[in-house]
């Protein structure tokens, strides 16, 4: 055992244990920040996974084919709740079995089993199967039982069919009372509105990095730095715990809420049948303090095709904007650019860039009297710098900044004699596309070294993880254009203002919220640009398809 590591012990019903859970533990299994020194048993358990055999409860045979039928339909990576056999992961830690003791409707360890416990001194326990424990278990390692907990049973069920936008998921340390566990780690996703299975899916994946993550980060910043940076995720009080594993509908409400899937799903094919997507721009030559839209004139491209991630340089006494320029046939975006003079008036968009792979966000700036741009490549797996030859339209690809990453809207900042990385990225494959705010650093612009955030990803939540726009500042503050995703994809825009950056700690504060109320065929926006008296927005409607 190494003494430098966190001793972290685990809680389980059987080796046999879900997909995502694996993956978790595995990061830690390989990590040089903790080790497993111990493995407690129940000797009584009640597992039974969520796709386990449909026959056992006839009450919940309605739901548990459906799920299965969903999971075929929609889940197209590795499924989260697929059992896998850890029995590998833990082969050289030594085992304590255990007889859970109940008490109305919490379970505890009796005190002569809680005597070996004790013996090895860890620092987490972490609870993957034990149902409802209290007593003297969750003091008795240093920093307490470790725990997922979400917010509806079955984790992703509710929220879908109920149609909330997002779906929440913690990690917390357990407390007697279930309300009361302290929460050291949240995280918000947008909710898939048509099928739970991959509702669930995504969201697991996203949560199997929580665990690793905060054990690595209680490594790094000590019990004290721990619970300070910890903090921000306990402002939000009235989160409904509960733990995973909960009982699923009736055969009765599940046909119910089966048939109003059904019928949004018949609802949202109708309209791609009758509609087609709709981004266009909107920009004004007026700046003010005020958010107002109702006056920005539209830039509304041909049917064909839709335009959207405007970036703006000024140069000459004329405006450049860059876009992506989407074409619905071969449904691949490339790059363009036009000009708008003082008056307003504006030129046709010119291609600049294409590739065989789709490209959006051209994020275009100026460094040392020469133009550069870092276009979002997450289907060609890059984070790649262009130099511009002749401005604004050629460009050469210079190099690649990051490789072997599925990163979107990367968004760069010299700040304090450093360059700073914004990016969003799914950690785990299979949580694409809910994406958190990763952010890197480096001395050079021209590099590949460099180095993650300690505290990555800053920002873990769908309504402000992913990047808007470019870093701007504006009455001696700086502001961070966020996506809010929540609802659907780009609904609305947030300017969050940086007040700490530094190779050591981040912190924002929203400023200005922006969502789609000023016109009621607007139904999303999700990119602000800035330059001079030049503002520039992107907005989504639809058209009916066969006009």
């Amino acid at each position: 055992m190494n003494p430098n590591k966190l001793r972290l012990g685990i809680l389980l019903d059987s080796y046999q244990i879900p997909a995502w859970i694996y993956h978790s533990i595995e990061q830690i299994v390989h990590s040089n920040y903790a080790e497993f020194s111990l493995v407690i048993f129940n000797e009584n358990p009640n597992v039974e996974f969520e796709n386990s055999n449909i026959l056992k409860n006839k009450r919940t045979i309605v739901y548990q084919i459906f799920n299965r039928l969903d999971e075929r339909i929609f889940i197209h990576e590795q499924n989260a709740i697929e059992s896998k056999n850890a029995e590998k992961l833990f082969s050289d830690v030594p085992v304590i079995k255990v007889k859970l003791k109940k008490n109305g409707v919490a379970d505890y360890i009796e005190p002569s089993e809680m005597e070996k416990i004790c013996e090895y001194g860890l620092d987490i326990l972490v609870n993957i199967g034990f149902e409802t424990l209290r007593g003297d278990i969750l003091t008795t390692s240093r920093y307490g039982v470790w725990a997922f907990r979400f917010e509806g049973n079955p984790h992703g069920f509710w929220e879908v069919v109920k149609g909330q936008p997002e779906t929440r998921s913690n990690l917390v340390v357990l407390n007697e009372e279930i309300n009361d566990s302290l929460i050291i780690y949240s995280s918000s996703s947008s909710t898939y509105p048509f099928s739970p299975a991959r509702n669930r899916n995504r969201s697991l994946w996203k949560i199997s990095s929580f665990l690793p993550r905060q054990v690595a980060l209680l490594s790094l910043l000590g019990e004290k730095g721990f619970f300070l940076e910890t903090e921000k995720y306990r402002r939000d009080n009235g989160l409904h715990l509960q733990k995973g594993t909960g009982t699923p509908p009736s055969n009765f409400l599940s046909l119910w809420l089966i048939a109003r899937l059904l019928i949004r799903f018949v609802r949202e094919m109708l309209s791609r049948i009758l509609y087609l997507d709709a981004w266009f721009l909107m920009f004004s030559l007026e700046a003010s303090e005020s958010v107002s839209f109702k006056n920005y004139k539209k830039i509304v491209p041909p049917i064909d095709r839709f335009w959207a991630d405007p970036f703006v340089i000024q140069k000459d006494n004329r405006y450049y904007v860059f876009i992506e320029e989407y074409a619905l046939k071969p449904r691949k975006g490339h790059l363009s650019v036009f000009e708008v003079d003082q008056s307003g008036k504006y030129t046709r968009p010119i291609r600049i860039l294409e590739k065989e792979y789709h490209l959006s966000y051209p994020y275009v700036f100026e460094w040392k009297g020469r133009y550069y741009m870092v276009p979002e490549s997450a289907a060609n797996r890059t984070i790649d710098l262009y130099e511009c030859m002749e401005f604004p339209y050629k460009w050469e690809n210079k190099m690649s900044l990051k490789e072997n990453v599925k990163a979107v809207d990367s968004t760069l900042l010299f700040y304090h004699g450093k360059w700073w990385l914004f990016t969003g990225i799914a950690e785990n494959e299979g949580s694409f596309p809910e994406v958190e705010l990763f952010l890197f650093f480096s001395d050079d612009l021209f590099t590949t070294d460099w180095k993650p955030h300690p505290l990555n990803p800053i920002v873990s939540d769908v309504k402000k993880a992913r990047p808007a726009g470019r870093i701007f500042s504006s009455g001696g503050k700086m502001f961070r254009p966020s996506q809010d995703c929540s609802r659907t994809y780009g609904y609305g825009f947030d300017l969050n203002e940086i007040l700490v950056l530094s190779e050591t700690e981040y912190v924002e504060e929203r400023a200005v919220s922006v969502r789609p109320d000023w016109d009621k065929k607007i139904y999303a926006t999700h990119t602000y640009g800035v330059e001079g008296q030049f503002q520039i927005i992107d907005a989504y409607t639809q058209r009916i398809r066969f006009l």
